[in-house]
């Protein structure tokens, strides 16, 4: 299930909106994709192989076509949130001490903050929103 939604999913995805993204590029709204990884993905945990095998496989997709897809103008990025206090976290580390981790939110905001900085130039509408 792990490979089916993690990868599979979003390589379907991307691939059938890749026509719809270059139009963007070329239009001048920009066009970005975000995969969220996981430090799963370069590290080995026990009992988390699929999981890890897929946000592995994932990051690596999304630094290939980063490269593939910036002749038409597409960025493709593949941040890790990094230790979240959410309960995926709880059950896989109990013993993991919830003040020492990120809000969700926190995480949220940070990767907006790279998708902003991703793009060719910040539109007064998005930087206003945000900041």
């Amino acid at each position: 299930m792990a490979l089916a939604v993690n990868l599979v999913g979003a390589f379907r995805l991307t691939k059938a909106l890749f026509g719809a993204l270059a139009a963007s590029a070329r239009e001048g709204r920009g066009a970005l994709v975000i995969n969220i990884s996981s430090d799963a993905a370069v590290n080995a945990y026990p009992g988390w192989g699929a999981y890890g095998a897929s946000k592995a496989a994932l990051a690596h997709l999304t630094a290939i076509w980063d490269e593939e897809a910036k002749a038409d103008g597409i960025r493709l990025l593949a941040p890790d949130p990094g230790d979240m206090d959410t309960p995926l976290h709880a059950l896989a580390i109990p013993d993991a001490d919830p003040a020492t981790l990120k809000r969700p939110e926190q995480a949220a905001a940070e990767i907006i903050e790279k998708m902003l900085d991703a793009l060719p130039v910040r539109s007064t509408r998005l930087a206003g929103a945000h900041g």
